[in-house]
């Protein structure tokens, strides 16, 4: 959820809260004060009455007050004064039908001229009830309005200042520490998207400057071992063709041959998986996945027949665009995988389709745990040539190109599976 609409959906709640609050204490207040005005409107009708009786005053406008029967005046022994809301049943004219209708009442119970009385003043509630509810109608319809232009004003408001952070948000993701130039952030005025800017611009300078001595290192490094290595296999190569050598001596030069190959097979394996974590190869290009299998069975044919392999490939003729060295480099060693883990007069089937890569192989069961397949240096094999970083290689190539790599074994049947 975006910050803006997270925001705003905050505002509206926190809105609709003290709306909900607003309209009950109005309620409230509006109640009270027209209750304390009718209150005393009765208890100035009851004075006018009450004077009246007091001094012997025809009550032309008022019905005659009642005397208190006995149980009233053992109940109210003396002087009270009592309001309430009641409902009187009373007839609407025009329509002739009865129906209740609130009043404010006030009953007195009193002493006038020795004589103990029960005065009731009353008056309907029914007008102060409706301008109570135009009063609130009307406030509501005003908080309402300010309340939606508030945030129409807020939304607009925090678009045009969210927008250069949502601007550089976008450059980021567009952002490759290998483009030798400085990522360009759209400018604000805001304090703390300067700071911003200034912390991620000098991350990514950071960053630039990281990868460049990385990729050196390793660049140097390769070469710098290459170098020895070479004239150290060329001069046991050459001691082993002397002629005056025993047994012994010469079984111990084939070993540290057989050392110098697989230090140097190892040198540019790793190698290759820094260039690939690096992403030195971002060049994409129109590739024929079909083509590629086809050549390398070709280059790997003496290794299956020497295993008396059966090869099946239903092989698609999508074109896709990626890396000709990554793809290369991903089928050679899914290829490899299946011969050296193979069994003498085993199968294997390579299915290509536009979504998905599978290489499938008859092998021994696996000892270890399938999730440490990946990892580097993890491996089933105890062939000598084997160094346990082929897969861990295929793996970085599909994180590098964002597919799902998955391992499967079932009856003996180990397939690996590279969605696209």
């Amino acid at each position: 959820m975006k910050l803006i609409r997270k925001t705003g959906r905050t505002y509206l709640w926190l809105s609709i809260i003290i709306f909900i609050l607003s309209g009950a204490t109005l309620i409230f207040v509006l109640t009270n004060v027209m209750n304390n005005r009718l209150d005393n409107q009765l208890f100035y009708n009851k004075e006018v009455i009450a004077k009246r009786i007091k001094y012997d005053v025809p009550l032309t406008i008022f019905e005659e007050p009642e005397e208190l029967t006995e149980a009233e005046n053992k109940f109210y022994p003396k002087d009270t004064i009592i309001y309430k809301d009641t409902l009187i049943l009373r007839l609407i004219q025009g329509e002739g039908v009865d129906e209740f209708e609130k009043y404010r009442q006030l009953t007195s119970y009193e002493t006038l001229q020795g004589v103990r009385y029960k005065i009731i003043a009353r008056n309907s509630l029914v007008r102060n009830q409706d301008l109570i509810w135009v009063i609130l109608l009307s406030t509501f319809v005003i908080i309402l309005l300010l309340l939606s232009g508030l945030w129409i004003l807020n939304t607009q408001i925090s678009k045009k200042i969210w927008k250069p952070f949502y601007t550089n948000i976008d450059r980021l993701k567009n952002f490759s520490i290998q483009d030798q130039s400085s990522i360009e952030l759209a400018p604000s005025n805001i304090d703390e998207f300067k700071e911003l800017n200034t912390s991620i611009k000098g991350l990514t300078q950071k960053l630039q400057s990281d990868f460049n001595s990385l990729k050196e290192f390793s660049e140097n490094a390769s070469h710098e071992m290459q170098t020895p290595l070479a004239i150290m296999k060329s001069k046991i190569e050459l001691l082993l063709q002397s002629s005056d050598l025993t047994k012994e001596q010469s079984e111990q030069l084939q070993s540290i041959y057989q050392a110098g190959n697989r230090l140097s097979k190892l040198n540019k394996t790793l190698l290759l998986l820094a260039k690939v974590e690096n992403q030195q190869f971002s060049n994409k290009e129109e590739i024929s996945f079909k083509s590629l299998i086809e050549k390398l069975l070709d280059n790997y044919e003496d290794f299956i027949i020497n295993k008396n392999i059966t090869v099946q490939t239903e092989l698609s003729d999508h074109i896709s665009s990626a890396n000709t060295i990554l793809v290369d480099t991903l089928i050679s060693n899914l290829l490899s995988n299946a011969i050296k883990h193979n069994i003498p007069n085993g199968k294997i089937n390579i299915t290509y389709t536009k979504e998905s890569l599978l290489f499938s192989n008859t092998g021994n069961p696996l000892k270890g745990v399938p999730e440490n397949l990946f990892n580097r240096f993890k491996k089933e094999s105890t062939l000598k040539d084997s160094l346990g970083l082929g897969l861990a290689i295929i793996k970085q190539i599909c994180d590098v190109n964002h597919w799902q790599l998955n391992y499967s074994c079932e009856k003996e049947v180990h397939t690996i599976s590279v969605i696209f």
